[in-house]
């Protein structure tokens, strides 16, 4: 069940709160939890109406499976690189070792 609505002086007040902290928060969470403690409101009461000005509606938007089929194309070509760079360090300690390489 849903308490009461707070003023709108208070939502619009806790938004510019927020905004006006984040040049100095290390954070925009940091940021909602000090004016949620200062104004003694829920962080995410706070987080809710500043994502809210912000024009912000969903809560988290889906990966779409291209995305996912990206991300682990990705993944495989870093492998790849990985075992690649991994290789030539190996083969230039060796080259040292035989004295190719100054």
């Amino acid at each position: 069940m849903r308490g009461k609505p707070y003023p709108a002086e208070i939502r619009t007040r806790a938004v510019q709160m927020v905004t006006d902290r984040l040049p100095t928060a290390r954070s925009t969470w940091a940021s909602i939890e000090a004016v949620a403690a200062h104004l003694s409101l829920h962080p995410n009461t706070v987080r809710w109406w500043y994502r809210q000005a912000q024009g912000v509606t969903d809560e988290r938007p889906l990966m779409p499976s291209e995305q996912n089929g990206e991300i682990a194309r990705l993944r495989a070509e870093l492998d790849q690189a990985q075992r690649l760079i991994a290789d030539l360090v190996g083969s230039t300690h060796t080259h040292r070792e035989e004295g190719v390489i100054a």
